[in-house]
């Protein structure tokens, strides 16, 4: 089983904390009028093109409401040109033009994040890198406090602040989109710009200092470019080690510090020495853990009560999709909207810690994923003697990496010394406790999802986040020497497993969504895989346990899901003295083999089971189950079907699916072989 980790150059989980202040931006007052019509809208994206300024910015602002009043005005403003017009407005004369079209091109990329490729092939970057110089000497002129020139430098100083999120806003739409566009953004030099932010927090909006650090966490991952860039501007690095060390500072901000300190974490230097003994990242790690702790204090429970309290209060108006033309002024938030916004920030900074620590239980080199499916079948049928090398090259690496985040260990390390690794201390004491708390569901969590959507769609992330974060300290302890922590910590083990299986059936039969029924009981369920490896012989199964997997595995199609569900079948399987239950697993097994339906991921994961539930004659289940169930005629029956299957998983569309498959019809043959001669 693969740990849950944060894969490079994937869509992207972070939070998006600037979103609030978007929806704010745009709360108009109660409409019932229908959709504008195609005569309506035309004349107003006409005006776009006017020879009259204060028509054009009339225009943008107008299409910058409409964008997000409804789906189908939408569709049709796209349908009209209005991107690549308001592209070209960038470059227009009139400092307010410029503005509100900047500020509609922000709310179409935050409704559909698509159109950052439609941004990006029109050059976008061109106006861009054009607006950056400008928007940092109004801002500097702003912080120095410097006399305006003139009116208009005036009236760009009241605006820069919304001006320069909306900039930051679009910049990291497209930095989302493509690996491609991310170059392109590294030449404009835009990393002087986002740290000022860092360094600046006191003297600029927070809310554009949380923009400036979420892109910058975005251009920083994986990027070589910007980690040359880092690495000969120690500055950068030291600001951000200045504002996670500061005992009262903006939570967010902290947090996002750490992400980009973990993305650049090969050129952070805690000393002035280059002593390669100094073991970097598990220095770095000592610094990082603490703060994402205290990020994780959010009580979740009081936060759903209270916004059930603020909803049914009355003093909360649901978003109303408006057709007006015309843009009303912007309405003032209640306390109770204030609040219930204030939850979803707060609910974004505890995911976005909950992502870094899952991540720094694993963090390890991606590169083993790059290139293996643009391979040529020539290069995959190599000698296999270089497949062992690599084998056991990546193997070393992998255990250097696990030097790196824990402290060297190994095999012979004695249990003082794991004790007194403080980071693994901080997984053990605080932050596990931590995740079974933020995964414990709330009222509004899996039922009235409909009372406050925005709030229980973050709750049920939240819970997610925590989840993953849990399967993967579950997984780092299963690679402890010894299984440290289920031996020393049995009961808090054991306790888990039924809590695992109790939260499942809760949200089962909550019947909420789809959605977060299937993420969260994907997750729920690699977590049991994680720990049932690390009990063993004390899983305190419930007879109830094996049914709700195997009817779980019928109830939900989902392949990764189904995969996850077979590997935890297989520690309990391995049990000793409890031959029913391997029994009606390994009927299941067999089953599933039998089925030409299954598909080859599944069929690879019961195989695996099969070797290692049935490896040894002596196992007490073996004779009654394997033997007297004929399970090895019917693997001979079934291996002609098997092998015709592994040989259809096309090689360079999923190589390690199929060198999987390779491996596992190479075994399940030698398999066949040996049950045959092992009770001779």
């Amino acid at each position: 089983m693969g740990k849950q980790r944060q894969k490079k150059k994937t869509p992207k989980r972070r939070t998006n904390p600037i979103q609030r202040r978007l929806e704010q931006g745009v709360k108009e007052g109660a409409s019932n009028l229908p959709p504008p019509t195609t005569e309506q809208v035309t004349p107003v994206v006409q005006r776009l093109s006017s020879e009259n300024p204060t028509e054009r910015a009339w225009s943008a602002a107008c299409i910058s409401t409409l964008i997000l009043s409804n789906a189908s005005t939408r569709k049709l403003l796209l349908s009209k040109g209005v991107v690549p017009i308001l592209i070209q407005r960038l470059s227009d004369p009139q400092q307010e033009v410029r503005d509100e079209s900047l500020g509609a091109l922000r709310n179409i990329a935050s409704v559909d994040h698509s159109v950052a490729k439609e941004y990006f092939t029109r050059n976008i970057m061109e106006p861009l890198s054009t607006l950056l110089p400008q928007i940092t000497q109004t801002i500097d002129a702003v912080i120095k406090k410097t006399p305006a020139q003139d009116e208009a430098d005036a009236d760009r100083r009241k605006s820069i602040w919304d001006v320069t999120e909306n900039f930051i806003y679009i910049i990291w739409c497209i930095c989302e989109a493509s690996d491609k566009y991310i170059k392109a953004i590294n030449r404009m030099n835009i990393i002087t710009f986002l740290t000022s932010f860092l360094l600046s927090g006191d003297q600029c909006p927070s809310r554009v200092v949380v923009a400036a650090g979420q892109c910058l966490n975005t251009l920083t991952d994986d990027n070589k470019d910007l980690l040359i860039e880092f690495q000969n501007n120690p500055q950068y690095v030291e600001s951000l080690l200045n504002i996670i060390k500061h005992p009262n500072g903006n939570t967010m901000v902290q947090v996002l510090s750490c992400a980009i300190l973990i993305n650049v974490r090969q050129v952070v230097r805690l000393t002035t020495s280059w002593d390669e003994d100094v073991d970097v990242v598990n220095e770095l790690n000592k610094l990082l853990v603490p703060v994402l702790i205290k990020a994780l204090d959010y009580d979740i429970q009081s936060a759903a009560v209270n916004t059930v309290s603020a909803v049914q209060s009355g003093k909360i108006t649901p978003h109303e999709e408006s057709g007006e033309i015309t843009p009303k002024p912007k309405q003032p938030l209640t306390n109770e909207e204030i609040y219930v916004q204030g939850v979803q920030d707060s609910l974004s900074i505890t995911q976005l810690a909950l992502e870094l620590l899952a991540d720094i239980c694993v963090h390890d080199d991606d590169s083993e994923e790059d290139g293996f499916q643009e391979m040529d079948e020539s290069m995959a049928d190599e000698e296999e003697e270089e497949e062992e090398v690599k084998e056991e090259e990546e193997e070393e690496e992998e255990e250097a990496e696990e030097e790196l985040i824990w402290g060297k260990t190994s095999s012979a390390v004695d249990e003082a010394l794991i004790q007194s690794n403080p980071v693994l201390h901080a997984y053990i004491h605080q932050i596990f406790p931590q995740l079974i708390r933020l995964s414990t569901a709330t009222p509004i969590s899996y039922h009235q999802m409909n009372l406050s959507p925005l709030v229980t769609q973050s709750l049920v992330t939240t819970h997610q986040r925590a989840l993953e974060c849990l399967n993967n300290f579950l997984l780092t302890m299963n690679d402890l020497p010894k299984k440290y922590w289920f031996k020393q910590y049995r009961s808090d083990a054991v306790q888990l497993w039924r809590w695992l299986f109790d939260m499942a059936n809760q949200v089962a039969s909550s019947q909420p969504e789809e959605w977060a029924r299937d993420c969260i009981l994907e997750i729920v369920i690699s977590c049991i895989w994680a720990l049932g490896r690390g009990l063993g012989q004390d899983i305190p199964l419930h007879q109830t346990d094996v049914g709700a997997l195997c009817g779980t595995y019928e109830m939900i199609p989902s392949e990764s899901m189904r995969v996850k569900i077979v590997g935890c079948l297989g520690p309990i399987a391995m049990r000793s003295g409890d031959v029913q239950t391997n029994k009606t697993i390994g009927i299941f097994i067999m089953n599933l083999l039998n089925d030409k339906t299954t598909k080859p991921a599944v069929v690879v994961e019961a195989l695996d089971l099969l070797f290692d539930v049935y490896s040894d004659a002596q196992f007490d289940y073996d004779l009654q189950v394997f033997v007297e169930g004929a399970f090895l005629n019917n693997l001979k029956q079934i291996l002609p079907s098997i092998r015709s299957m592994v040989k259809s998983i096309d090689r360079r569309k999923n190589f390690d699916l199929r060198m999987r498959g390779d491996e596992a019809l190479d075994n399940l043959n030698a398999f066949i072989k040996y049950k045959k001669t092992e009770r001779k």
